[in-house]
């Protein structure tokens, strides 16, 4: 075959290509598009967040976990803010076990409306190191704000109800009445996703009540399908740890009795497991009292404070633009501590508070994506800031983290 004719060749095939490639090309960036989409599922994501150490010898050395709104990723982070690492999962609220698993509510504020997160927020998962979906248990309706693995292996969860229409008519307002009512249910379930027990706001609670916040004026039926749709909001379900309290024979504050707090309610509650009443009540008084209010839970045994009740009081109704940490004698009532920095601390909405083993308080400001440490003495010692909003961030001992490392 001549040169000639070999060119030949060549020119038609090229041409044969480019004409074929005519009707793939569309398929292959569709096919892009796609993935794309695909991919802001599980990003690639590099965090662009500061550090600041103030008092090294002061801060509580740990690793800190912190759930992203935003990213779809949960970090696990050092001291010094380096990823150690990372599961690709949204968290509402993350939770550490034993094991070295994470116990999970999806959506966040930004996954609420992101799939997959959307869709699983029905679900209450535990996900391996490496971010394999090894226990899951899907409940009647949207799991939400709080979980936690109880010794037994069982699962406590906050989950939203809506008021059946025979206890509705409990409710004096007609228009109330007419509308739909969102509330919350308290459950758990044992290892096999078995509904062991559970406690509805709307049995326990007057439904003719909001707390110490007092219910909206309702105008009009469409008024009330605004004001009145969400009754109760709770954000909090914590187990009473072993304590003083009840060792001195305070039965209230029996170990395993549940500290909840309806958000809308301005009040913090404690459930007597067994009896299922309200065995005790917190409004506070300090600057007005709690105004919306996150992460009420018991001090446990050889933490300074042991046995005290924290809360975040958000201050989002009754002192805008500061937030508040209480630290409450149960007994008493009265408050042992209180960081209270002005404006320097405001989270409107959401955070969360803990409590370390030295003494000092890690606080989460969601919103801002602001995660800090203080001492007793109110100095800050340590402080994260991320390019998203976070979502309850939490603290874990060297010891236990580097275990799975």
């Amino acid at each position: 075959m001549s040169r000639k004719t070999l060119l030949t060749y060549q020119i038609i095939a090229l041409l044969v290509l480019t004409y074929a490639l005519s009707f793939v090309a569309p398929k292959i960036i569709s096919e892009k598009k796609l993935s794309k989409t695909v991919d802001i599922l599980k990003p690639e994501h590099t965090v662009k967040s500061t550090v600041d150490i103030y008092k090294k010898d002061l801060f509580f050395d740990g690793y800190t976990l912190v759930p992203e709104s935003g990213s779809g990723q949960t970090f696990l982070v050092n001291m010094e803010g380096k990823i150690i690492h990372k599961w690709d999962i949204d968290c509402e609220r993350a939770r550490l076990l034993p094991s070295g698993n994470l116990l999970v509510l999806h959506g966040t504020k930004w996954g609420k409306d992101v799939e997959p997160w959307k869709t699983l927020r029905h679900q209450i998962r535990e996900y391996d190191w490496n971010g394999n979906v090894v226990w899951n248990h899907s409940a009647k309706d949207v799991a939400h704000h709080d979980v936690s693995r109880r010794e037994n292996g069982n699962t406590l969860f906050l989950r939203r109800a809506y008021i059946p229409d025979k206890f509705k008519e409990r409710i004096n307002d007609p228009l109330k009445r007419a509308g739909e009512i969102r509330a919350d249910s308290l459950v758990e379930v044992d290892k096999q996703g078995k509904i062991v027990w559970e406690w509805h706001t709307y049995e326990n609670l007057d439904l003719n009540s909001c707390g110490k916040r007092t219910c909206r004026k309702i105008t009009g039926l469409a008024d009330a399908s605004k004001k009145a749709r969400d009754w109760t909001h709770l954000n909090t379900l914590r187990e009473i740890p072993e304590n003083k309290w009840f060792d001195d024979g305070d039965k209230r504050f029996k170990p395993g009795n549940l500290i909840i707090l309806p958000r809308n309610w301005w009040t913090i509650f404690i459930v007597d497991k067994d009896s299922g009443k309200i065995v005790w009540e917190y409004e506070g008084d300090y600057k007005g009292g709690i105004s919306g209010g996150h992460e009420a839970h018991m001090i446990p045994k050889g933490f300074p404070g042991a046995g005290n009740i924290m809360v975040l009081d958000n201050g989002s109704m009754v002192h805008k633009g500061a937030s508040f940490v209480l630290e409450i004698n149960p007994l008493t009532k009265k408050l042992d501590w209180i960081y209270d920095v002005g404006k320097d601390f405001w989270t409107g909405t959401r955070g969360s508070i803990q409590r370390l083993s030295n003494g000092n308080t890690l606080i989460t400001e969601d919103n801002t994506g602001r995660i800090f440490e203080v001492t007793k003495d109110k100095e800050l010692v340590w402080q994260y800031k991320g390019e998203h909003q976070t979502s309850r961030a939490s603290r874990y001992q060297k010891e236990f983290i580097e275990k799975f490392l």
